[in-house]
């Protein structure tokens, strides 16, 4: 069995960070926390989050948004949530009300997790300069708030836009825009610090959900790691957040 106790605004907001679309998702609880990782075609995240465990173990939540439909509804501070077994109805108590869900053992959301954890030992071990065999050649930290209006990118552009990122290592300039020249463009530039690279810049092009993803970085300062054509990592090591955003094919404007 697992169980912990958490902050009803704290577990929507951790369920959140994920991305938008997620479906389903299995939770770590550990001794004073509980954490998890989600890979998708476009992108792979690792969050942990501070709470109560009483008993540690996985917990395996396969719809998600019918969980986040009761948290909106409900008004106590504190969520209570155990599971018996991989494939045990989910129990989710707050305050008088409580929930119970249907669980499977198979996750979608798990599906590429090992493969990508196996990438990520690999380049923690190079120290970030490798990843699957290409060299990371662009490093720097940056204030991740710095980053929050790519939200208005949507609002801006409509819903067809693609994202593309300069890493302007003589300017000390992280720069996304979203847009093509003939229907306009949106820019945000982030200020870089302790910046290492060979070469002046390095760019990457994204889709239009990276802004969402760039949206849900943890508060503070972020270490970034990319190279030129390659994808973007971001990580805080204070709260072990990583984040790795998968690129797509370089076209100009």
């Amino acid at each position: 069995m697992v169980a912990f106790t958490i902050e009803r605004e704290n577990f929507g907001n951790f369920l959140s960070s994920f991305g938008r679309d997620l479906a389903d998702i299995i939770i770590d609880a550990k001794q004073g926390n509980i954490s998890a990782s989600v890979a998708k075609s476009t992108h792979y995240i690792y969050r942990k989050i501070d709470c109560g465990v009483e008993a540690t173990g996985k917990l395996y939540i396969t719809d998600i948004p019918k969980l986040k439909s009761f948290l909106g509804t409900v008004k106590s501070k504190d969520l209570s949530i155990n599971q018996e077994g991989k494939t045990g109805t989910l129990h989710i108590k707050c305050g008088k009300a409580s929930l119970q869900l249907p669980t499977s053992s198979y996750i979608e959301s798990q599906k590429r997790v090992a493969l990508m954890k196996k990438g990520i030992d690999d380049a923690k071990s190079s120290m970030w300069r490798m990843w699957f065999h290409s060299p990371l050649t662009h490093h720097a930290r940056l204030n991740s708030e710095e980053l929050k209006p790519v939200t208005g990118f949507k609002k801006v552009l409509g819903d067809k836009y693609a994202c593309k990122t300069d890493f302007d290592a003589d300017g000390s300039e992280f720069v996304v825009r979203g847009g093509k020249t003939e229907t306009g463009k949106m820019f945000v530039r982030a200020n870089l610090t302790q910046v290492e690279a060979p070469m002046s810049s390095a760019r990457s092009a994204f889709d239009k959900w990276l802004p969402e993803l760039l949206n849900n970085l943890p508060k503070g300062e972020v270490e970034i790691h990319t190279a030129n054509e390659s994808v973007l990592i971001v990580e805080q090591a204070s709260t072990d957040f990583l984040m790795i955003v998968i690129d797509q094919e370089y076209e100009e404007d």
